[in-house]
């Protein structure tokens, strides 16, 4: 069955119609509702607030926020896992969240509605990129992300360059190097990264340097345009790559 992404709630339907409408997408969609609404909290203590436009958003997680014009908090809300249900009461939208542990309950009346709009948002984990060590760590996570089925050998190799940010395995054998860097990459960076790709090609492997960074200088970049066996990835491109592997928040990784 397909869904539509986004749906455009006419206020002006029977509220029958648009109870029902939310019902069914609220486990799906984020709803966002403008409009005059009253706010009775009970709970561990109790709280009202009068009629007011208000912004009203519920999340399919059971989350819930009502926000007004100032303040980054808002003004109430209940937590995931709480149970939200859309009811009619004397021809107004009426909605009851519901926390379970503790018991809290948010009672909301509409008197107006000014817009409904529903849709299906992105489920996204944030990925915190600080030190070039939260890199090198992102990258021994998702190797697959540079090259599909590399295996991860090590990182901090000591070479006499220098140490190996991180050192991957192809299937058929070829290294990857790998030097990350926290900031635009300069030629020293490319130079460092030839160094250590020279280095094991002396020993005899078939060898391809990989340099990572958020960004690089136009004489780094095209030194590496001349060099066959070394490639620059973009750090923001890195991320974006498919990989069979989960991206994860770097802010994990880091004690």
């Amino acid at each position: 069955m397909q869904f539509e992404e986004c749906v455009n709630i006419d206020v002006n339907s029977n509220c029958e119609d648009i109870v029902l409408k939310l019902n069914e997408l609220k486990n799906r969609h984020v709803i966002i509702i403008a409009g005059d609404m009253s706010i009775e909290y009970v709970g561990r203590a109790s709280s009202y607030a009068p009629q007011g436009l208000r912004i009203f958003i519920a999340k399919p997680d059971g989350s819930l926020l009502i926000h007004e014009s100032h303040k980054v908090e808002p003004l109430n809300w209940q937590p995931p896992k709480s149970v939200v249900r859309y009811e009619c009461k004397n021809g107004n939208l009426f909605v009851n969240s519901r926390r379970l542990q503790p018991v809290e309950e948010l009672l909301i009346e509409f008197s107006k509605l000014y817009f409904i709009w529903t849709c299906r948002l992105a489920t996204t984990q944030l990925v915190v990129i600080g030190r070039e060590a939260d890199i090198v760590k992102a990258i021994v996570m998702n190797a697959d992300m540079l090259e599909r089925g590399a295996m991860v050998i090590g990182t901090d190799i000591a070479t006499p360059y220098g140490k190996v940010d991180v050192l991957l395995k192809k299937e058929d054998g070829t290294l990857i190097v790998v030097e990350a860097k926290n900031e635009k990459a300069s030629i020293s960076a490319v130079m460092q990264l030839k160094r250590y790709v020279d280095f094991y090609k002396e020993k005899g492997f078939n060898v391809i340097g990989i340099l990572v960074a958020p960004s690089i200088t136009e004489e780094a970049f095209a030194y590496i345009l001349k060099e066959k066996n070394m490639k620059f990835v973009e750090l923001k491109t890195f991320f974006s790559m498919p990989s069979t592997k989960q991206i994860h928040a770097l802010d994990k990784y880091i004690k």
